[in-house]
């Protein structure tokens, strides 16, 4: 709200016009308590000074221009030439692979038809009360300190009703046939009315239905996805195993920085430069976190490591599951296992403060279930593995806990995602 308004405020060679209906800014919010979202604004605003600062702008063409502020960084040069491949989820249909689609293969998937809001009605409580609707108005004062000033405008007296369109739109992104939303929403409607909701009062609490049948929605579309995604797996539609058809995930050569030329880097336990990154130099303010630099600096001193790598969000290494947000993991390492066999990890870290969310879960959920199915000493014939060459490489997922000391750092028992690979030759994991 707060880069809404500052925008507003601050249209190029603006001038008021002495018109003061033409000088206001108009914000409409749905929120109980509508003076604290316009405090909100309204501080963050002076703080800001009407002004957006942003660090640096990471926009690039079709063309593939070089972005200013971007540098490559190689591997280092032992690594220089290793090929590092690793596994996909996969849809297999037919002779068709190809990776995952969330909304074609998931979301599009699921019968909502048989869908019954009940339980939703029944939770809906019969003495809400509607929010306040007032008018605010928020305007750029002459003179004072004051600049930015919020004062109230009256009360809107407009007679509200409930408006089924409105409410089919507003879940379209979980409901995709609108059809079947609208069939949904009249089954509320009506469930609400056998309650004793007349019309003035489903129209008063529109708000508050609407977002409970968001609400609810969005659970049973997690609840019927991850039954969809679970059959998938079983029956050998969705794969995740490494293959010789070029499906799979192929480490860069180079990754991108937007540090500058002699930035401060990240140094070891010992004080000096890191030596077991995959890719050099490794820049302090490249890292989002403390955490994530601690940890770091862990693995590189760690003599089992042959090498590490931070994953990078949304630009590299990722696992889709049963939710349309992808799961990238915060850092893939090799670890020697004796006897020439390395084991590649791809480990995702979660605060203490994280232990036990819904987020967390869903993501221990989906790589358990990988491991069910893949870890080849327990696997059945449809999680077979497609290998190449047979030198023992193993490649596990884990997601653990992050501690507040890295001095001693384990995997758990209950570490999950589990699978086997194999490379292609000396320089190949």
């Amino acid at each position: 709200m707060t880069q809404l308004v500052g925008r507003i405020l601050r249209q190029p060679h603006a001038e008021k016009t002495g018109v003061p209906l033409l000088d206001e800014c108009y914000v409409i919010t749905h929120h109980a308590d509508t003076a604290r979202v316009v405090e909100a604004i309204k501080t963050g605003l002076e703080e800001d000074g009407l002004g957006d600062l942003v660090k640096e702008i990471r926009i690039g063409d079709e063309g593939g221009d070089r972005v200013p502020g971007i540098r490559k960084v190689p591997r280092r040069d032992r690594f220089a030439r290793t090929e590092i491949y690793l596994p996909q989820v996969l849809r297999v249909e037919g002779g068709a692979v190809r990776p995952l689609d969330y909304e074609q293969d998931i979301l599009f998937e699921l019968d909502w038809s048989a869908v019954d809001p009940a339980p939703l009605v029944a939770t809906i409580p019969d003495n809400a009360q509607s929010a306040e609707r007032q008018l605010r108005r928020i305007l750029l004062a002459d003179l004072g300190q004051e600049r930015i000033v919020a004062e109230v405008a009256g009360r809107s007296e407009e007679a509200l009703r409930f408006d089924p369109a409105y409410a089919v739109r507003m879940v379209s992104d979980l409901v995709p046939n609108p059809w079947i939303a609208r069939e949904i929403v009249g089954r509320v409607l009506a469930g609400l009315k056998a309650r004793g909701f007349d019309a003035d009062k489903r129209g008063a609490l529109a708000g508050l239905i609407v977002e409970q049948l968001r609400q609810w929605l969005d659970g049973e579309r997690d609840r019927m996805a991850e039954a969809v995604f679970r059959a998938a797996v079983t029956a050998g539609r969705i794969q995740f195993r490494l293959r010789t058809d070029g499906q799979n995930w192929h480490m860069p050569f180079e990754v991108q920085t937007y540090e500058p030329e002699g930035a401060e880097q990240l140094v070891g336990k010992t004080g000096g430069p890191l030596e077991k990154s995959l890719f050099a130099p490794i820049y302090k303010g490249d890292f989002s976190s403390q955490d994530e630099r601690n940890i770091a600096v862990y693995l590189d001193g760690e003599a089992a490591l042959t090498w590490w790598h931070r994953n990078v969000a949304r630009q590299q290494y990722a696992i889709q599951g049963w939710r349309r947000g992808r799961i990238y993991p915060d850092f893939i390492f090799a670890l020697q296992r004796g006897a020439g066999m390395e084991r590649l990890v791809v480990l995702e870290m979660k605060g203490p403060q994280l232990a036990g969310n819904l987020d967390t879960e869903y993501k221990q959920d989906v790589l358990r279930l990988l491991t069910n199915h893949y870890v080849i000493e327990h696997a059945p014939h449809v999680g077979g593995l497609e290998l190449v060459v047979p030198d023992g490489t193993m490649v596990q997922c884990d997601l653990v806990g992050r501690r507040t000391s890295f001095d001693r750092f384990s995997f758990p028992r209950s570490s999950v995602g589990m699978l086997t690979s194999r490379s292609s030759g000396p320089n190949s994991q």
